[in-house]
């Protein structure tokens, strides 16, 4: 267990640039590069005599080409700073892949390019929602179902044939949802502080850059640095194994008394950081009972906490962000709530402070 400390740097000294954050950049740069790959697809597809077929057809399919050119462009200088993707990315490139593959003469390559929905589904349950994966299931099993009555209506072959292809497709479009449970379980272990329960450090880097991403121009986020005051004591004098059970109670009620709005970590031993999007006049009053419900005098192990509040508010957010600054105004900010901290522990503890600048 660690030790009370002195002054000290603070968690996030390599700054905002870490690499769990940069791998979320890559992929969601890969997404940019996907979806022009897309489009190359369609044009070459345009060129075949299984593609599409009439004038109306042709330019249904050039309209939704062209389309992702703008949409990739979207996805290259906005959602490199993301890790969600929006219901509407979802909804237009499923509904663009379908029309597409709707408007092609050859019933047999439309069904199989029916497998491009399986890359659009791997993005999804990395990126999105539940509800989001839902939509996409149900729409992508709906346009096989009738692209195979299409392919069933106009094919000459055997029905096993293309009973087989239909089958094939069905189980690669729907393969995401094996794999969903077992991603989602590894996403939570790569984020969660396996001792509490809480986010960790990187898991806190995710959530508080989606938190930011959704603020308003008008509304501030509080960011939270708090350490347990003398906890070196308790793992003295009772062992580890209780001072694991006392971080494990402040996890708890950590997240009892903020809501279910922010996002609460542990980013070091004794040390917690919480993100809770609130305006300046409720700050003091929930740093107020963030102090009241650590300490509870007829604990078996009493602790108390020392609070270090800095708040960012949304203008100030849209404008570094979009100098490419963003990054590392949070990281001075939980610096600053990190100043605040310490100074709240130097005046004795069990006390919060907010930072003012000095």
């Amino acid at each position: 267990m660690p030790v009370d400390r002195d002054r000290t740097s603070h968690t996030w000294v390599n700054g905002p640039r870490t690499g769990s954050v940069r791998l979320e950049r890559r992929v969601a740069l890969g997404i940019a590069a996907f979806v022009p790959s897309f489009g190359l697809i369609g044009v070459v597809a345009m060129f075949s005599a299984d593609g599409p077929e009439g004038a109306i057809a042709k330019i249904a399919c050039l309209l939704v080409l062209i389309s992702t050119v703008p949409v990739g462009v979207w996805w290259f200088r906005r959602a490199a700073d993301s890790s969600h993707m929006p219901g509407w990315f979802v909804v237009y490139a499923d509904v663009g892949v379908a029309a597409m593959l709707l408007t092609f003469a050859g019933r047999d390559l439309a069904l199989n390019g029916a497998i491009l929905f399986t890359v659009i589904g791997i993005y999804i349950v990395y990126f999105s929602r539940r509800r989001v994966l839902e939509f996409h299931i149900l729409f992508v099993n709906a346009v096989v179902v009738v692209l195979a009555a299409l392919l069933f209506a106009a094919d000459t072959h055997d029905v096993a044939s293309t009973v087989t292809r239909t089958l094939a497709t069905l189980l690669v479009v729907n393969s995401v949802l094996a794999f969903r449970a077992v991603i989602q379980r590894q996403l939570d272990l790569a984020n969660t502080d396996s001792l509490t329960g809480l986010l960790n450090r990187r898991g806190l880097e995710l959530r508080l850059q989606r938190m930011m991403n959704s603020l308003d121009a008008e509304h501030s986020v509080a960011l939270m640095v708090l350490d347990l005051d003398q906890f070196k004591r308790v793992n003295d004098t009772y062992g580890h194994a209780v001072g694991d059970r006392v971080l494990r109670r402040t996890a708890r009620r950590l997240t009892s008394v903020t809501g279910a709005r922010p996002c609460v970590a542990r980013t070091g031993g004794e040390e917690f950081t919480i993100a809770l999007p609130v305006g300046d006049a409720a700050v003091h009053r929930i740093a107020e009972e963030i102090l009241d419900s650590i300490h509870d005098p007829d604990d078996d192990v009493p602790v108390t906490v020392s609070v270090g509040v800095a708040l960012l508010d949304g203008s100030r957010w849209f404008t570094a962000a979009e100098s490419g600054n963003g990054g590392n105004l949070v990281h001075n900010v939980l610096l600053e709530a990190d100043t605040a901290m310490y100074e709240s522990k130097h005046a004795g503890g069990n006390r919060a402070t907010v930072y003012t600048g000095m």
